[in-house]
């Protein structure tokens, strides 16, 4: 079984998230070429690992608007059929359509993973990136998504209801034994961009120093880190916020076990409410309660799973909550496992062994029929 993966993330140099997970699961099984967008000036990337094929096509991320930029790149370096394509995201889907018309792949499956026209402010730009993922939907042969509100957005815009496939974690490398320290450690893991929304909680840091000793830790990178740096010295709690930068995927757990509660106050965006964090199911894989603004998906599970707190995007209700929540030991142990328990739920081998079950049911079918 030959399958051809397409992202428009930058697999090499981006924070390890669905993309990585789901090449790892891919090609443990199956003869795999992952084609994958490079945005630097560094040619095209070919490597070959046992029976798995890397592709990175460098492009500028402006220039995938044009549906065929890709697709006509992709087409001078690989010239092979493939029995499945699985794309991701609608920059990849418009180059997979592509090939499924052109008969080089047999089977399309578009993994919806994010509301991108969100992530644009110009209406023109928002508009024609929905028009992409409606495009993406309608033409493959079945799509995934990971929030149930994207799914009904899906459906309402196309007439198509998507599987639900949501996000997940490595469960066995985040489950251990938290590591004993002084005073309670907020963490916050991912991008750093204004969406993650951690600038509310370094305005509340002061306030909760007030009663508690109580510090952050900040993993990642991304262009909002300047602005959150100086936000942390005007308030005067530089000395109790660490940002520790990009970590590696399996060093997480390490951080984690430090920690004492995983922040995932994202700013209240239409992006946000049709996102799945992966972080929050990482916190809980690692036994954290979770501190999570009101919205979407994630503030529907954790409240039905008692997994943690969800507040107002506000620092009187952060602040309120969380001092409650720490002054509240009990509490904070059983959101922990309760979190531990849903997390088992969300292991990447179980979902991806469900898609791919899918897949190859719908595959089967058309098999029979034709």
């Amino acid at each position: 079984m030959k399958i051809l993966f397409i992202t428009f993330i930058d697999i090499i140099n981006s924070l390890p998230q669905r993309s990585h997970h789901l090449i790892d699961y891919l090609k443990e099984r199956y003869d795999l070429t992952v084609v994958f967008c490079r945005y630097d000036d560094l040619g095209v990337m070919k490597k070959q690992e046992g029976t798995t094929k890397y592709i990175g096509i460098p492009v500028k991320f402006a220039s995938l608007f044009s549906p065929m930029t890709l697709y006509k790149r992709y087409l001078e370096i690989d010239s092979e059929k493939y029995d499945i394509c699985i794309a991701q995201g609608p920059w990849a889907g418009v180059t997979a359509v592509e090939l499924l018309k052109a008969g080089r792949v047999n089977f399309l499956a578009y993994e919806d993973i994010d509301y991108f026209p969100a992530f644009f402010e110009y209406e023109d730009i928002y508009n024609r990136t929905r028009n992409m993922e409606k495009y993406c939907i309608e033409s493959s042969d079945i799509t995934f998504s990971v929030n149930e509100q994207l799914i009904e957005l899906r459906k309402n815009m196309t007439g198509i209801t998507p599987y639900y496939i949501p996000n997940g974690v490595n469960y066995e490398l985040f489950k251990g034994d938290k590591v004993k320290h002084n005073g309670t450690i907020l963490v916050f893991s991912g991008s750093l961009e204004h969406w993650a929304g951690i600038e509310m909680p370094i305005k509340a840091l002061p306030i909760l120093r007030r009663e508690l000793d109580v510090s952050m830790m900040i993993l990642g990178r991304g262009k909002y880190e300047p602005v959150l740096k100086k936000l942390s010295r005007d308030y005067k709690v530089n000395d109790f916020v660490h940002f520790l930068g990009k970590v590696k995927y399996r060093d997480l757990p390490l951080h984690f076990k430090k920690s004492d509660i995983g922040l995932c106050t994202l700013f209240p965006t239409e992006l946000i409410k049709y996102s799945f964090p992966l972080k929050a199911i990482e916190y809980m894989a690692a036994g954290l309660p979770v501190i999570a603004t009101d919205i979407g998906d994630l503030g529907k599970l954790i409240k039905e799973n008692e997994c943690g707190i969800t507040i107002k995007y506000s620092v009187i209700d952060f602040v309120e909550k969380t001092i409650d929540l720490i002054e509240n030991r009990d509490k904070m142990s059983i959101y922990g496992q309760n979190g531990r328990n849903f997390a088992k739920l969300f292991d990447w081998k179980e979902l991806f062994k469900k898609e791919m079950n899918i897949i190859f049911e719908k595959l089967d079918k058309r098999i029979k029929y034709n």
